[in-house]
């Protein structure tokens, strides 16, 4: 996803701002992994003696490298800081005063705790904006709790009504953390273009939980509206009942969405069951939508007599919205996903010959860069540290003080 306009290279859409980032694990880290892919220079502070705990995650076992890592923290530069010490907390306050953004997610207080609140943020640069990332958000019973992906999920509702209804269940990948860090990117762009207008910086605050709650908003309004529960979704979805729902086929599964009144006929054609329609159990929505398990089972036991790809054309020719269920692999491998630029490979200096997931947004004007390496651990410390003014003898200072 990358522009050449005119045979020119083109800046990306964040070329020249600066991000202080003290982010961990998934949630802050995958949003200033945008930010980098968009352009910024993303400054990365570590603890000094061990790193990030996201370097422990995601290990190959063939290699002992962190896949975790390379994917929410490539492009950015490494820098390692004792931020416990007097000194640490000196350095990345020097280094504020030129930076944009400082961005982090630790649990709330912690970042006062160290004297590296807002105000001593603002005190240094008054146009920084300061963006925190919390788990449950700042206010409330649980303002201090920390927290991670799978809390959110329980907390706001989703693993309620995932699942066929034994058990709760939380979704296969971290949905809540990279739902937040679309959310807290999203913030802190929208803060930068606020600063462009006032002159102002200023502090944003996003969570986990607030971001999960609005990735079901409209669920949550209807069933607000109608004082129940929602049961599990089982195959398909909390309201939507039988026009979104996932079929097994001969050699796999089918997803179909939207079979909405208008579609419904075309629907009983495609699947060659044209009786549907006149069926006195099915033959309005309602009807449809209280004896969905009834007309799943019948559909599906029609669908597994033929292949997935099969029925995609016949179900594609009547405007009936369905894709085949994918594994990983077939993921990675799919046509749609490569011309798109979905996924990018890169020459990994340690890992070899990796496949990346780009940010998915194309800019016609401005390139995106996911092609860069993750830093390695205090990678780029000195680097940095000249690069925002310090002399030689300062970062040897720093070094025999073991504070970088």
């Amino acid at each position: 996803m990358t522009s050449d306009i005119g045979g020119t290279a083109m800046p990306g859409p964040l070329d020249g701002i600066r991000v202080l980032d003290f982010t961990i694990a998934q949630q802050g880290p995958y949003a200033t992994l945008l930010l980098a892919d968009m352009g910024a220079e993303v400054i990365k502070v570590e603890p000094r003696e061990r790193g990030e705990v996201g370097r422990l995650l995601g290990i190959d076992r063939r290699t002992g490298f962190s896949a975790y890592f390379l994917a929410i923290n490539r492009g950015k530069k490494g820098v390692a800081l004792d931020l416990k010490s007097d000194k640490g907390r000196d350095v990345a306050l020097r280094l504020a005063r030129d930076c944009d953004i400082v961005a982090h997610n630790f649990r709330p207080g912690v970042m006062e705790k160290l004297g590296l609140g807002y105000e001593a943020f603002r005190a240094v640069n008054p146009r920084v904006i300061y963006a925190g990332a919390s788990a449950f958000g700042t206010k409330g019973p649980l303002g201090r709790k920390p927290g991670n992906d799978i809390l959110a999920q329980a907390m706001s509702g989703l693993m309620s009504v995932t699942g066929e209804g034994n058990a709760p269940l939380p979704a296969g990948c971290a949905i809540a953390d990279h739902t937040a860090a679309l959310t807290f990117a999203l913030g802190i762009v929208s803060a930068l273009l606020a600063r462009e207008r006032t002159g102002v910086g200023q502090e944003i605050e996003c969570s986990l939980l607030g971001s999960m709650l609005a990735a079901q908003s409209w669920e949550m309004t209807y069933f607000s509206m109608i004082g129940e529960n929602p049961q599990p979704a089982g195959r398909g979805h909390t309201s939507l009942a039988w026009q979104w729902w996932t079929y097994r086929t001969a050699d796999g599964w089918l997803a179909v969405g939207g079979v909405d009144p208008a579609r419904w006929p075309g629907f009983c054609r495609a699947v060659g069951r044209e009786d549907l329609m006149t069926d006195e159990r099915f033959d309005n929505a309602g009807k449809r939508i209280r004896e969905r398990e009834v007309l799943n089972a019948v559909v599906e036991e029609h669908l597994m007599t033929r292949k997935t790809t099969d029925w995609l054309p016949v179900l594609e020719a009547e405007d009936i919205f369905c894709a085949p269920v994918l594994e990983y692999q077939q993921v990675l491998s799919h046509e749609q996903v490569r011309a798109n630029g979905y996924t990018a490979e890169i020459d990994h200096p340690r890992a070899g010959r990796t496949t990346v997931v780009p940010m998915p947004i194309a800019f016609s004007q401005s390139p995106v860069d996911s092609t860069r390496p993750e830093p390695q651990h205090g990678e780029h410390t000195e680097d940095v540290l000249q690069e925002f003014g310090f002399r030689d003898e300062e970062v040897e200072e720093l070094r025999q003080a073991r504070v970088v």
